[in-house]
Parts: structure tokens; sequence; C-alpha cells
């Protein structure tokens, strides 16, 4: 697996744990957009606590999901 987000793409598997969180397509894409063209991430050892891309989104986008649900 990639350590770069730049050469990265979530897995089928994350995308499916994500879906059954309730979000849909349009969401998910906007946070990969996001996670590798609007923040400075750039290698997932930089990241404490996560070993690899796929999990981090996960967490990262039913987050995002969350706070917008939120407002």
């Amino acid at each position: 697996m990639s350590k770069l987000l730049s050469e990265w793409t979530p897995s089928t598997a994350a995308i499916d744990v994500i879906k059954l969180n309730g979000i849909d397509d349009e969401h998910i894409q906007k946070t990969v957009n996001y996670l590798k063209n609007e923040t400075e991430l750039d290698n997932i050892d930089d990241l404490e606590g996560y070993d690899n891309w796929n999990s981090f989104f996960i967490i990262f986008c039913i987050k995002a999901h969350k706070n917008v649900s939120a407002q």
C-alpha cells in the first residue's frame, strides 16, 4: 500500500464501510478530493495512530459527514 496520499485511492472495502454509515458517493468523492487537493497531508507516516490511508479516510469521511449533517 502506498504511503503517499498522491498515489492512494480508497479501497472497495473502505468505501463499503463508509457507505454502511449512510454516506453517499458524492460525499465520498468530495472527501477524497479535499484530502488530496486541499490539505497539506502527504505521507501516512506523518499521521500518528494510522498505518494506512484507508483507515484514516474512513474516520475522516465519517467525521466530516457528521459535521456537515449537524449544521
